[in-house]
């Protein structure tokens, strides 16, 4: 009898998994990454979807944006939570100081960085409406080696950071710039604080195109 019980218990299981394996085979991947996309350079990525002749609507529907949502987010102190409109409006630009997200010379999260982060979640919910661009940036204290090195993984731990919270990172994109575009010249503290800093492109997607073609933009 206990040997039946093994026998019939062993069937069930198989059965199980081979069900598992093929409705896992059916479903693709959550967020499954986009090999041409992510081999693009922030230069490429930032002009990687054509507006073609819906760019007045989609320039209208991201004024609208940035104006009501990100430049009034009462969460964040002013001087923490600088937007901007890039390339003619059609893009937005949030641009956080470091300092806000790091200690110095630290690549984990601050326990205060996640205030900064949440509002971009929003960004990521409906699949390519917008390609979200997180660019690192800092002064040029220390060696080349250094600079991309903390770039890079202050990078890392943002994108990370959307990751580990559940978000659709298929059209996240993290780059680490080093001190290749200061704002300001690196010749006194305020310069360089102003510098090492966090921009956050908001590009449309294609889904923003599609909508724009019909006439409306729904978000």
């Amino acid at each position: 009898m206990r040997n039946l019980l093994k026998t019939c218990f062993k069937g069930l299981m198989a059965l199980a998994l081979a069900f598992s394996a093929s409705a896992y085979a059916a479903t693709p991947a959550a967020h499954e990454r986009n090999e041409e996309l992510d081999n693009l350079s922030f230069v490429e990525m930032l002009s990687s979807v054509d507006l073609g002749k819906n760019a007045e609507l989609i320039r209208k529907f991201q004024d609208k944006e940035g104006k009501t949502r990100l430049l009034n987010n009462k969460n964040i102190p002013k001087e923490d939570w600088k937007v901007e409109f890039f390339r003619n409006k059609e893009v937005l630009l949030v641009t956080i100081p470091v300092s806000r997200l790091f200690a110095p010379n630290s690549t984990k999260l601050a326990p205060g960085a996640s205030e900064y982060l949440a509002p971009f979640r929003r960004y990521l919910r409906d699949s390519d409406m917008y390609r979200v661009l997180l660019v690192m940036h800092t002064d040029n204290t220390g060696s080349e080696a250094y600079r991309d090195k903390i770039t890079m993984e202050r990078a890392e731990s943002v994108f990370n950071w959307f990751e580990d919270h559940g978000d659709d990172t298929r059209f996240l994109f993290d780059y680490a710039m080093g001190d290749d575009m200061p704002l300001n010249p690196n010749n006194s503290v305020d310069n360089r604080s102003g510098n090492r800093r966090l921009e956050v492109y908001l590009i449309p997607g294609k889904k923003m195109v599609e909508q724009a073609k019909k006439g409306r933009i729904v978000f």
